[in-house]
């Protein structure tokens, strides 16, 4: 692809032409009023150029790694694109993670800042503008995100340059986008859904996007997408459900929307045929991982298919093979494969060769995603290869999770698994062994965890074992867990 570059494309090059006053972002406060403030491309330009700018006068250099903490705020995308633009690494994380958590990703990063509200506001007293962006090649380095590692760790996901223009197929057939269309993705902008779908693509073909810093209460989503003019939409299934849920009671407007999109998890047909029946709009499912963003989905416009998590994107070279790693037979499980061609794809992981030599397989990237599919090219999820726990639309190391609660001195052992609740909705629930020596409440061991953990991944339930089901080996035999 030769020299490219993200903050050029997606913000200088709109903001140098007929879109210039466009408006590019805004972004809808946690308050009361949910006060919207909105900026143009220009805008965005001069402001990403400042922090560029302030940036480099703190010493920050080419190549610097720089970790977000940041909500779904102004502060979010300015540092993004502008640490891209000084030519440093952006790292998003969440808010919500604890010191603990937050000092791992320091360390195992070699961020040289933490970027939090505070230090963004110091940052953004510079009022220099006059910055000109250095070209990059394609395949550099341009951000990095943590993923659930197997090994109970979060790891550092590399992704190139590249693999903005790699979603062009995705922003067609997916989401549909069109000139004039607001898009509203309610996720973390540090989740590759939120970054990629719901910021950095709409922008590149010219498209504003709301933010909310908000708890997305149903009212207050409705509220947006109507007072916004939102009219692509993107969320997990969770909101949808509480969606429907209130749509059945206030039988509310959903304005100029015509684009309902879902990932994250499974949505769940009776979720997807209520909310079309009060409001006439389809929901089309997409299937991603961190390491390359959505590439299987449900192609707006057509019926989707019961069951299925959509096909297979054009720039993406997928393949479904056996254990052997020989190509699956139609309607045979096997395990999700994408060809290291896919411009997409990341460059790697950070300083997890171990990992990483697993997860490829020759030209193969291996998902850890179980499927099969059809004659027709659609896919059906089966499973996980690892056990990594998808729930809230976040993925949950279950180890990570087990080594705090483990920490508890009530706690000998514990499993933690994902439970099917209701169709389409799965919780975290542990399962514990209690220590020899006095007991604790389950609400003792939640606030234990609840310090060490963000809250999306603590569990929802506890269960009390006197022991947990294991093989002759003496491995934890997860499945059993999920179904008692």
């Amino acid at each position: 692809m030769g020299s490219y570059n993200i903050a050029i494309d997606c913000i200088d090059r709109p903001a140098a032409g007929p879109l210039a006053e466009k408006r590019a972002l805004t972004c809808i406060a946690d308050d009361d009023r949910l006060t919207a403030t909105s900026f143009s491309f220009r805008q965005l330009r001069e402001e990403t150029d400042c922090f560029a700018s302030a940036l480099r006068q703190k010493g920050i250099k080419a190549g610097d790694r720089l970790l977000l903490r940041l909500a779904n705020e102004f502060a979010f995308p300015i540092s993004f694109i502008g640490g891209i633009k000084a030519g440093a690494i952006p790292i998003p994380t969440s808010p919500l993670l604890t010191e603990n958590e937050l000092e791992f990703l320091v360390d195992d990063s070699g961020a040289v800042a933490t970027i939090t509200e505070n230090f963004f506001n110091e940052l953004s007293d510079s009022k220099d503008s006059n910055w000109e962006t250095a070209p990059t090649v394609a395949d550099d380095p341009a951000y990095w995100l943590y993923t659930s590692g197997t090994a109970g760790v979060p790891k550092e996901v590399i992704h190139a340059h590249r693999s903005i223009p790699a979603h062009d197929d995705r922003v067609q057939r997916w989401q549909n986008l069109r000139s004039g269309d607001v898009v509203f993705n309610t996720s973390a902008l540090n989740w590759s859904y939120a970054l990629t779908c719901g910021l950095l693509d709409p922008w590149r073909h010219g498209i504003g996007v709301v933010t909310y810093a908000g708890s997305p209460e149903p009212a207050a989503l409705l509220e947006i997408i109507q007072r916004e003019q939102v009219t692509v939409f993107m969320t997990v299934p969770g909101i949808y459900r509480r969606l429907v849920h209130y749509l059945q009671e206030t039988k509310q407007s959903l304005g100029r929307l015509r684009v309902c999109l879902s990932a994250g998890e499974a949505l769940g047909e009776e979720t997807r045929q209520t909310f079309c029946e009060l409001t006439g709009l389809t929901i089309y499912e997409g299937l991603g991982m961190t390491e390359q963003s959505v590439y299987l989905a449900q192609p707006y416009g057509e019926e989707p298919m019961v069951g299925s998590c959509g096909r297979p994107l054009v720039t993406n070279e997928i393949a479904i093979l056996r254990e052997d790693l020989k190509p699956a037979k139609t309607g045979e499980t096997g395990i999700l494969a994408i060809h290291r061609r896919a411009p997409g794809l990341m460059l790697g992981y950070h300083q997890r060769s171990a990992e990483e030599e697993n997860a490829w397989q020759g030209d193969w990237f291996l998902s850890g995603d179980l499927v099969s599919q059809d004659e027709a090219g659609n896919v059906f999820f089966v499973g996980r290869r690892d056990d990594v726990i998808t729930a809230g639309g976040y993925r949950i190391s279950p180890l990570e999770v087990e080594g705090v609660l483990n920490q508890h001195p009530a706690v000998a052992e514990s499993a933690v698994v994902e439970r099917d609740v209701e169709p389409g909705k799965r919780i975290v629930v542990a399962f514990i062994v209690p220590a020899l020596g006095p007991s604790a409440a389950p609400e003792s061991i939640l606030a234990f965890a609840a310090e060490r953990l963000a809250r999306y991944k603590l569990p929802r339930e506890i269960i009390f074992r006197e022991k947990l089901p294991k093989t002759r080996n003496g491995k934890l035999k997860r499945g059993c867990l999920k179904n008692t």
